[in-house]
């Protein structure tokens, strides 16, 4: 057989194979992101550097699962990009540059600036929690993933999430009190 002809049938059964995973892995990447604590207006951006790395990857990955192959890359991916944010902040002293959000609907000013209060006091208590606890905690609670569900992302023990998850919440009421202290 010719050799450009069998190294073209392998790229093009690679192309099919990641456009299955892109497909199928998309979403949840953005929800994953959203839980390590990417900001959801650079969610896509960042799925998308993960699926750069994926499909350079692809042809040597050998593991029985991509849910975990990928959610390590996130996770990697997410971390550098903290890393290059606290860089910008500390380079030119200016917020992170995240866009307000933008109401779904027209409320009025009072209820906007109640949501807006609330969610930053979310994100003031998540950014305060050490990242394996908001990590779990934002899975659970936001996601809707189940214990066995993180444990398997994460690679830990199913009995390790639950006690993340137990210590996250109470770590969030404890914070979340501290916070409505000072008010």
């Amino acid at each position: 057989m010719d050799q450009p002809l069998v190294a073209k049938t392998a790229i093009a059964r690679e192309m099919v194979s990641f456009r299955a995973i892109y497909e199928r892995w998309f979403h949840e990447t953005c929800r994953w992101l959203r839980a390590m604590g990417c900001a959801d207006s650079e969610l896509e951006d960042l799925a998308q550097e993960v699926f750069l790395v994926v499909r350079r990857r692809l042809g040597g990955f050998e593991g029985a699962s991509p849910q975990g192959w990928i959610y390590r890359i996130a996770y990697n991916v997410a971390r550098a990009h903290r890393r290059r944010l606290w860089f910008r902040r500390v380079i030119f002293l200016g917020d992170s540059g995240q866009l307000e959000a933008i109401p779904e609907r027209a409320a009025g000013p009072a209820e906007t600036l109640e949501q807006r209060e609330a969610a930053h006091r979310v994100e003031a208590v998540l950014s305060k929690m050490s990242a394996k606890r908001r990590r779990a905690f934002y899975l659970f609670e936001v996601e809707g993933y189940s214990s066995d569900e993180i444990a398997q992302l994460e690679g830990i023990p199913d009995a390790t999430a639950r006690t993340r998850l137990f210590h996250a919440r109470k770590e969030f009421r404890q914070q979340l009190k501290k916070m409505e202290a000072k008010r």
